[in-house]
C-alpha cells in the first residue's frame, strides 16, 4: 500500500510572513480578501515543496531574512508586525539597497510569487488578460501563401 506524499516546506513561523510578503505585493489598499491570501500561502507553499532539498532550504532562510530585516533599518519589530504601508516601504527599501544580498531577497519571493498568483485565472481577468480568448497573434502575424510554381514543383518530385 501505497501512501499519498505530501511535503510541506513552510512551518506556523513562515506563513505569517510569506503572507504579509504577499499582502504588501498584491494587497497594498486590501483588494484582495483574506482568505485569498490564506489560500495564497497553501500555493506557495505546494509550489516550493517539491522542489530540491537545498532550494527549500535557501527559500526558507530568506524568510528568515526578511523577517528580520526591519531590523536593519532600526525599526524593532518583525516583518509581519509592520503596516501593509510600511511593510511596501520596507520592501522598496531593499530593492534599493547597496548591499548585494538584500535586492536579491525581494526580486527571489516577487518572482515566485507574481507567478504563483497570476496562475489564477481570476487575478488574470482582473488585470486585463483575455485568458483563453488570447487571438491576437493570428491578426498579428502575417498569412503566407505558397506559391504555385513551388506546389507544382514538389508535386513532380513525388
Amino acid at each position: 500500500m501505497t501512501k499519498d506524499f505530501a511535503r510541506s516546506t513552510l512551518n506556523a513561523r513562515h506563513r505569517p510572513v510569506l503572507r504579509a510578503l504577499a499582502e504588501a505585493m498584491f494587497s497594498p489598499d486590501g483588494e484582495v480578501v483574506p482568505e485569498r491570501l490564506d489560500a495564497f500561502v497553501d500555493d506557495v507553499d505546494g509550489f516550493i515543496s517539491p522542489a530540491s532539498k537545498t532550494l527549500r532550504f535557501g527559500l526558507v532562510l530568506m524568510l528568515f531574512a526578511i523577517r528580520w530585516s526591519p531590523l536593519l533599518f532600526f525599526r524593532f519589530r518583525t516583518f509581519e508586525e509592520l503596516t501593509v504601508d510600511e511593510r511596501v516601504h520596507h520592501l522598496e527599501r531593499l530593492e534599493r539597497s547597496k548591499v548585494k544580498q538584500l535586492p536579491l531577497l525581494v526580486v527571489a519571493y516577487k518572482t515566485v510569487l507574481t507567478m504563483i498568483f497570476y496562475e489564477d485565472e481570476t487575478e488574470q481577468r482582473a488585470i486585463g488578460y483575455p485568458g483563453h480568448a488570447r487571438e491576437r497573434w493570428k491578426t498579428a502575424l502575417p498569412v503566407v501563401q505558397p506559391r504555385r510554381e513551388a506546389i507544382g514543383s514538389e508535386e513532380a518530385a513525388s
